[in-house]
């Protein structure tokens, strides 16, 4: 009688156990997580905003580095299965100042500071996969060479201001950010090596911009480094220290550096922001740190 009972209890165990078994095979793919979204949330100035002036005329947005790249990570997370979403709050003529405090002058989609919008989108995506860049700075000392002149105290005054504003920027940054979130960094060209073109006083000024554009970037690399950020190298990529080797260029001999800023920016035509082929080395230079 016992074992009659053991044996119908065992075959009822059995049963039950492959109904189980059955049943989460059927509702396994109905049950398995829809693959994370991956995030790419682009911050700083007019070079992350994609500004540029056209040939014709006129200026357009949403053309730069930060679309660059958000082609190149979609097509990453695309091939990885996961879907890929890109955030720009990039706004042309920001200054460290004004992305802490609001004023940008140019017209954006969001009210306030644009740090309070970043930390904001941090906060909602404190969980998620996210790549974070940021390019800020050139704003505060560009107004310091005008005429053919450079201001030294204005190019002092500003990159003091630039790390003093970028620690208090990432310190904020990060402190909102998830522990899946990267950061990445940028230092800067330098468009003033473009007055190498103009004659005896440019060559000047030229010569003087590469300590005031290596002063400027060294802060903006400590600064960086001191909050765990690596920097893309955007000097160095558009070789903004090789006054050598002498390259052709509109039928003379000219600086590779001086080169590489009239044929990868606009400075032809006073523009100090890249064009389509410098956009790409700039994000080329932010992948090399992704």
């Amino acid at each position: 009688m016992r074992s009659r009972l053991s044996r119908r209890l065992r075959a009822a165990a059995c049963a039950t156990a492959l109904g189980a078994t059955l049943l989460g095979l059927g509702a396994g793919p109905a049950s398995a997580a829809a693959p994370s979204t991956r995030y790419y949330l682009a911050l700083g100035d007019s070079l992350a905003a994609g500004y540029q002036t056209l040939p014709g005329g006129g200026s357009e947005v949403g053309h730069g580095y930060a679309q660059d790249l958000a082609r190149t990570l979609g097509q990453r997370a695309q091939r990885a299965g996961h879907p890929f979403s890109f955030t720009d709050l990039g706004c042309p003529g920001e200054t460290t100042g004004s992305m802490i405090n609001g004023g940008c002058p140019y017209p954006h989609p969001y009210a306030g500071p644009q740090l309070d919008a970043a930390i904001a989108f941090l906060t909602a995506h404190r969980h998620d996969e996210l790549t974070v860049t940021l390019d800020i700075g050139a704003n505060d000392v560009d107004g310091c060479a005008t005429n053919g002149n450079l201001d030294a105290a204005c190019a002092a005054k500003g990159i003091a201001t630039a790390g003093w504003d970028l620690n208090t920027i990432l310190s904020k940054l990060k402190a909102a950010a998830g522990p899946r979130t990267t950061f990445v960094g940028m230092n800067l060209y330098d468009p003033f090596l473009a007055a190498w073109m103009t004659g005896t006083q440019g060559k000047v000024l030229a010569g003087l911009s590469v300590p005031l554009a290596d002063t400027l970037n060294g802060t903006l690399d400590f600064v960086d480094a001191l909050h765990g950020v690596p920097t893309a190298d955007v000097a160095k990529a558009f070789n903004t220290n090789s006054l050598l080797p002498l390259v052709p260029l509109d039928g003379q001999q000219v600086p590779l550096n001086v080169a590489r800023i009239m044929t990868w920016t606009n400075m032809s035509r006073g523009d100090i922001h890249a064009n389509d082929t410098g956009y790409q080395v700039i994000a080329d230079a932010f992948l090399a740190k992704l």
